[in-house]
């Protein structure tokens, strides 16, 4: 790691939803190893989310600056993560969270020239308005993306964007962008997003971003402790022989589906852990209003009849601490890309069920171009038929299946590319020398 001889002062503001804040905090921590000092920008809620890095560094070099939720009509109060709301809500996020720019502002304003920051580390989501502010204070603007580079290169080689056509544009004349990837693992896509997307070799690649290690709670709490998970594992008799099932913290599967899924598992046979997210609260309801959406999906009795062979979390799951683990062979998944590269780092097969977004993207490159995972699935509304998928979750345990061989390779690949002297850690280091030149 070269000395830097000048330490950059870092305005990180991430988005919040977990899927894009735990990556954000990941690789602000590989920045302030590298000598920098960050303040992060968040809402009251979100605090919680900044406590890892709180235990590792010095309150001289990370600093929290907490603003207030902007309200909105259509967010209930007490609600600061999109992850508590359905996706459809983004919109909405998106505009509160644009009313964070006049208090962002008046605070800058009210700093020593000094102790402005170099740089704004910001998510490319919220670049519209982060874009503006570093503009107003001649501070360089470099947006993240918790995505892969085949994914924006499909996003933004489409003709009709909607509203996301606002984000591209506001990324792409941005300073710079970093994304959570690793270039041998899609040299052509990242090459792309230089030439055709940001008109310019400021893209930094940065992956596998690994999890800040402080604690199993990583963004939440458990249904069941941590410790419970870690010695269940502890005591199946082989490894890769679990199978583990999760779809991020924006899917909820329907009643049908997950009666197929259960059907499924119980006629495989296979040991497993099962997370099953909170429901999400209704845009434009009071909580006294909200009470059906809490219902239990899973079957009645279904627990019960395999408490044996599996665990069932609800809520938040500690995922990397259980993909790391020996016991886990495979990974029923949405294929979010912060998944594809816990799964890829913890060494388990990928078994997609893409449902919206870039998930399908992903699923392109890992299953059809790479040919590193196995679909499932695809689409919010597809229900499995259950005796398919309990022969699928029952091979997927087996060792030698060529597309768990070739994503190993992948996964040396990219624990190679961030080991000093590897691409992402030669574009880490760049990135932070970048932002203080």
């Amino acid at each position: 790691m070269p000395t830097i001889t000048k330490k950059p002062h870092v305005l990180v503001v991430p988005f919040p939803q977990s899927g894009h804040m735990l990556p954000h905090l990941d690789l602000t921590h590989q920045i302030l190893i590298r000598g920098a000092t960050v303040t992060v920008l968040v809402t009251p809620q979100n605090s919680s989310y900044l406590d890892p890095l709180r235990s590792l560094h010095s309150p001289e070099t990370f600093k929290t600056l907490i603003l207030p939720f902007p309200t909105h009509p259509s967010i209930p109060s007490g609600v600061e993560t999109l992850q508590q709301l359905p996706l459809q809500a983004l919109p909405h996020m998106f505009e509160a969270l644009s009313r964070l720019h006049d208090p962002l502002v008046d605070f800058l304003s009210h700093q020593p020239p000094s102790d402005l920051p170099d740089a704004i580390l910001g998510s490319s989501f919220l670049s519209p308005w982060v874009n503006k502010v570093a503009n107003a204070f001649s501070i360089k603007s470099i947006c993240f993306m918790p995505i892969n580079a085949h994914s924006i290169s499909t996003m933004w080689g489409q003709e009709d964007r909607g509203f996301f056509d606002e984000l591209e544009t506001c990324t792409s004349e941005s300073y710079g962008l970093v994304i959570n990837t690793f270039y041998e693992l899609e040299s052509e896509f990242v090459e792309n997003v230089k030439t055709l997307h940001m008109n310019h070799h400021r893209v930094w690649t940065v992956g596998p971003l690994l999890p800040v290690k402080a604690g199993a709670n990583r963004g939440g709490k458990s249904s069941i402790p941590p410790q419970k998970v870690s010695a269940w594992l502890d005591s199946c008799p082989d490894d890769n022989s679990v199978v583990y099932i999760g779809f991020g913290s924006q899917i909820r599967l329907n009643t049908e589906q997950t009666a197929a899924l259960a059907a499924a598992l119980e006629k495989s046979g296979v040991r497993f852990i099962w997370a099953v997210r909170d429901a999400a609260k209704k845009v434009n309801s009071n909580d006294d209003d909200d009470k059906s959406v809490e219902e239990d999906v899973i079957p009645l009795g279904f627990e019960e009849r395999v408490k044996e062979k599996g665990l069932v979390i609800r809520g938040w799951a500690p995922q990397t601490m259980i993909l790391e683990h020996k016991a886990v062979g495979s990974y029923l998944t949405h294929l979010g890309w912060g998944s594809v590269l816990e799964g890829m780092v913890g060494g388990v097969l990928l078994l997609a069920w893409p449902m919206q977004a870039d998930h399908f993207y992903n699923t392109t490159l890992l299953v059809d171009k790479l040919q590193a995972a196995i679909r499932v699935g695809e689409n919010r509304d597809y229900v499995p038929e259950s005796d398919e998928l309990a022969k699928v979750l029952a091979e997927s345990v087996k060792d030698d299946l060529p597309e768990r061989v070739r994503l190993m390779k992948l996964r040396e690949k990219g624990m190679v590319a961030i080991k000093e002297g590897g691409s992402s850690y030669h574009d880490l280091d760049g990135l932070v020398a970048e932002m203080c030149r």
